[in-house]
Order: structure tokens, then sequence, then C-alpha cells
């Protein structure tokens, strides 16, 4: 069954990031979907390039139900600081339990948001 609801949020959250096409260059189109249970609690895309990166609008949508969630994202969590901040320190921060991503960060500047939520206790799944 998790594995079908892991589809089923993928799916959303690459949806949403279609939104950002034409506006994020360049930059990748990201989608990002909390989850509580089978219900989506929060999410966000990236709107355009500079603004804050799909993970932080889904964490804020959220809110404190955040905390103890499950987050599905298009890409893997960025680990720099650039226009924004780090979204695995924001994930940490929030109290995300389980993050999924799709694909790899491919810049090595944003490189690691993955490997870092693990060595915070975060359960991290590709």
């Amino acid at each position: 069954m998790t594995q079908d609801l892991d589809t089923r949020f993928m799916r959303h959250a690459l949806q949403l990031a279609e939104r950002g096409w034409g506006r994020v260059a360049p930059n990748p189109m990201v989608g990002a979907v909390v989850v509580r249970g089978d219900e989506v609690i929060g999410e966000g895309f990236h709107r355009e390039l500079g603004a804050p990166h799909a993970e932080v609008e889904a964490l804020a949508a959220a809110g404190e139900r955040a905390k103890g969630a499950t987050l599905y994202v298009t890409l893997e969590p960025c680990h720099h600081v650039g226009k924004t901040g780090p979204c695995s320190q924001a994930i940490r921060d929030a109290g995300i339990a389980r993050v999924v991503y799709a694909v790899g960060e491919v810049n090595p500047d944003a490189q690691g948001g993955g490997a870092w939520l693990q060595s915070q206790g975060v359960a991290v799944e590709r």
C-alpha cells in the first residue's frame, strides 16, 4: 500500500512542478507535497527564479502539521545557500520524518541534501 501512495503523491508533486514551466530557468521545475497518512497537508512548487523552493512552500503550507509527516519532492532537496537557504535544513527544522524524492540533484553546488538529512535522522528514499 505504501508504494501505491508513494506513486500517487509523487505524481501529484510532478504535476505541481509543471506549473513552474518557463519561469524558473535555469533552475529545474520542482514540486513538493507534504503528506500525513493519506492526506495532503501542504504543497508547493518553484514559482520563479529566486523565489522560495518547492519544499519551503510546501512546508509553509503545512505549518506545524509537517512534524512527523512525509515530504514528496521531485528533486533531491538542495543543501547549499544560494538565493535561498538550504531546503535540507528547512526540512529537518520542520520535523519531517520521511523524504521521498524522484531525481538526484545534478548541480554539484547543491548536492548532498539527501545524505545530510539521513545523517540528521530523517528517513530518505529515492
